[in-house]
């Protein structure tokens, strides 16, 4: 089996590690201004109306989703194994998901007048409608900057966008402007994420859009399944909100979504490995190298060590980070942070269970597996949150995800790239010792979040494994020589 040791592969391991690192650097930071904007928000708005705004983030996000159908996936997956044909592919596909898009959103706005949700959040889907505009033409120029490993410049964008968000927030609520001048300000952030994804884009391929009908077909044909399963992974993600929305009342909505910010926060700061991952996964799967494996291992030993102590960490000091970033008034919330907790190891090991099988094209294992799913997820939602509300929504999630793992992990180990656990035992230990640390250390919360942070990482860097591997014998070296 070929191994990561010897020069070309430490130099892929090199990139991929600098690609991650310097997404998951600006990825923290971008999360860290979005957290800034969700505690000015919160504190901003109360409980009631962050719920009509956290419903329509929801509700827009389905439709986005419907609307991206995987063609980003498809493309990427389709330059990452040819990457000659990238800028063909990347100039006849941006007419084709702009018309999409512009579709997609108007019948979401029509559905959303003749659905029986608050006037208020109908109201922020119509002013929210334009930025969700906005981050899927952003999303149709992302595939060439992954592809590339490029990323770090989607993630500065990304950043800049967040700052204006927080900046106009910070300055609408000073001035009494209310609830549209909030949404609108992170409208305002996600035109400018797009514009800077322009000109970073077209400074490395000629944007200008090529109309070619017969690549769209074989686009949307080679997407059809994939982007189907996609969307519909992701919109399990996020209807339980909807459907409280539709069942509770705003109240609840503000106190699920303060929780699920955290979960949202958790997401973004880990997403750079996958994405780092992805291109060449697809390259070793469509060539036969057997490094593929050796890649899945790595890449799901730094997902668990990323996991587990933010789940520890939701579930030890789920009370005083909800008060302390949304106030008082949602103290409630932490019941469902605390619930959640499980959703992120689950996610985050199904995002790559997920890309491996994209790359192995088992698009119609992924539909069925997140189609299904979805069901189950709707059925359950609507059984219980009538009864527990905002509880019964987080439980349910966390159950779907654990649901979707099974037909994932079986599908990958039949094509020879199911990860070992070996590693588990390494990171329960560190994640034990945290949780020991964060309830056993007196004084404030701070004080014993940051020892048990310091705690789980001295843990993980100290005992054998991937990530004392990838800090010591590659990163370690690499920094010390400048490179």
């Amino acid at each position: 089996m070929s191994s990561f040791d010897d020069a070309p592969a430490r130099g892929l391991v090199l990139r991929l590690a600098a690609n991650s690192l310097a997404q998951a650097g600006g990825s923290f930071l971008a999360a860290v201004v979005g957290f800034l904007t969700f505690v000015a928000v919160t504190r901003g708005l109360g409980p009631a109306a962050y719920g009509h705004l956290t419903a329509a983030t929801a509700f827009l996000f389905i439709p986005t989703v419907l609307a991206e159908a995987g063609l980003s996936a498809a493309l990427l997956r389709q330059i990452s194994a040819r990457p000659e044909e990238t800028e063909h592919a990347l100039r006849a596909s941006l007419p084709l998901r702009a018309l999409i898009a512009l579709v997609a959103l108007t019948a979401a706005l029509a559905i959303a007048l003749v659905t029986p949700l608050p006037y208020l959040t109908k109201v922020a889907i119509a002013i929210s409608a334009a930025g969700s505009l906005c981050t899927l033409l952003t999303q149709s120029l992302m595939p060439v900057l992954q592809a590339q490993l490029k990323m770090h410049l989607s993630v500065a964008a990304t950043l800049a966008g967040r700052l204006l968000t927080l900046g106009l927030t910070l300055g609408v609520l000073a001035a009494g402007l209310g609830f549209k001048s909030v949404v609108a300000a992170q409208v305002a952030g996600a035109v400018l994420v797009l514009v800077l994804h322009v000109g970073i884009v077209g400074r490395l391929l000629p944007l200008r859009p090529l109309v070619d009908t017969a690549y769209w077909r074989r686009l949307v044909t080679g997407s059809l399944a994939l982007g189907l399963a996609i969307a519909l992974s992701q919109a399990y993600f996020r209807i339980d909100a909807v459907l409280l929305a539709l069942l509770r009342d705003a109240y609840e909505v503000g106190l699920y979504g303060a929780a699920y910010k955290f979960i949202e926060i958790s997401e973004l700061l880990v997403v750079a490995i996958p994405i780092s991952v992805f291109p060449p996964l697809a390259r070793f799967v469509a060539t036969g190298d057997p490094r593929a494996t050796v890649l899945v291992q790595r890449a799901f030993d730094v997902m668990l060590a990323a996991a587990a102590p933010l789940a520890v960490g939701m579930v030890v000091f789920a009370e005083p980070v909800v008060v302390a970033s949304a106030g008082e008034e949602f103290r409630e919330g932490a019941d469902a942070l605390r619930l959640l907790a499980p959703f992120v190891l689950f996610s985050f090991v199904n995002g790559l269970l997920f890309r491996i099988l994209m790359a192995h094209g088992r698009d119609r294992l992924l539909l069925a597996t997140t189609g299904t799913v979805l069901v189950a997820n709707v059925v359950l939602n609507l059984v219980f949150i009538p009864v527990y509300g905002f509880r019964a929504a987080a439980v349910v999630s966390v159950v779907t995800e654990m649901l979707v793992l099974v037909p994932l992990a079986v599908a990958a180990r039949r094509r020879g790239l199911a990860p070992r656990l070996g590693y588990v035992p390494v990171v329960a230990a560190a994640g034990g010792l945290m949780a020991a640390v964060g309830l056993l250390v007196p004084g404030p919360a701070l004080v014993a979040m940051a020892a048990s942070a310091v705690v789980y990482l001295g843990t993980v860097l100290l005992l054998p494994g991937t990530a004392r591997d990838v800090a010591f014998r590659h990163l370690l070296p690499w920094l010390r020589r400048g490179e």
